[in-house]
C-alpha cells in the first residue's frame, strides 16, 4: 500500500510548492508527482501514475480541480479509482473517496452530473423543435446543384419573385438572392473590362496610307 501526491499548475509561472508543502507536511512517507500542464490538455505524468496505482493505493491531491478540468472527466476518473479499489483523498474538499461518506458523494456528484447532462438534452430538444417550427434549416448545410441554381435564376429572369422562385427551387430566398446580386456585380465587372479594352481604341488615330508615288511628289 503506497501513498503518492500528484500536484499541477497550469504555467509555468507558477510553482507546485506551495501544493506539496502542504501535502507532504500531513502525508511526509508520500511519493510526489508534479506536473505543469494545463487542465484542458493530456497530462502525461498523470496518466503514468494513474496507471501505476494499484489496489491499496492512496492518491492525494490539494483539489478535485487539479485532476481535470470538466467535472464528467474528474468523475469519471474518481469511479474508476473506486472500482479498482484505489483511495482517493482531495484535501480542498476534505473528502477521503474511498470511505463511506465518500463514496456517497461521488454517487451525489456522479448523480447531478448525468441529471445536468438531461436538462442539456432537453433545452437542446426544445430548441430544434421551435427552430422548426419556425421553419429554420437544422443541421448541416446541404449543397445545391447547379441545376438547381440555374432553375431559380431561370425564373426570376422570368419575372418570378425570389422568394417564389427560392420555393420552388428548393432553396432558402436569401441564398437565392445573394447568389442573384452576385451574378449582378460580376456583369457589371465584366462590362466595365470591356469599356475599359474599347476605349483606346475609340482614341486611336489611323494614319492615312500612302504610296510610293505619292512621297516623291
Amino acid at each position: 500500500m503506497a501513498f503518492y501526491i500528484y500536484s499541477r499548475v497550469s504555467t509555468d509561472g507558477q510553482s507546485t510548492d506551495a501544493q506539496v508543502m502542504a501535502l507532504t507536511r500531513k502525508y511526509p512517507h508520500a511519493d510526489v508527482v508534479t506536473e505543469t500542464r494545463s487542465g484542458a490538455k493530456s497530462r502525461p505524468f498523470l496518466t503514468a501514475l494513474l496507471e501505476q496505482l494499484m489496489a491499496g493505493d492512496t492518491l492525494i491531491v490539494a483539489a478535485l480541480d487539479r485532476l481535470g478540468r470538466r467535472t464528467t472527466e474528474i468523475l469519471a476518473l474518481i469511479e474508476d479509482l473506486q472500482r479498482r479499489n484505489v483511495n482517493l483523498i482531495s484535501e480542498r474538499e476534505g473528502v477521503d473517496y474511498g470511505s463511506p461518506t465518500g463514496r456517497l458523494v461521488t454517487q451525489i456528484l456522479v448523480s447531478v452530473a448525468e441529471m445536468e447532462r438531461n436538462l442539456i438534452a432537453e433545452r437542446t430538444r426544445a430548441g430544434l423543435a421551435a427552430a422548426r417550427e419556425k421553419g429554420r434549416l437544422i443541421g448541416r448545410r446541404r449543397s445545391i446543384s447547379e441545376d438547381i441554381i440555374h432553375r431559380a435564376v431561370h425564373l426570376v429572369s422570368e419575372g418570378t419573385s425570389i422568394r417564389k422562385a427560392a420555393r420552388a427551387a428548393g432553396i432558402s430566398h436569401t441564398h437565392l438572392a445573394n447568389i442573384l446580386k452576385f451574378n449582378a456585380s460580376e456583369g457589371k465587372s465584366q462590362e466595365r473590362v470591356k469599356r475599359r479594352e474599347l476605349q483606346p481604341m475609340a482614341n486611336l488615330h489611323v494614319l492615312p496610307s500612302y504610296s510610293k508615288d505619292d512621297a516623291t511628289t
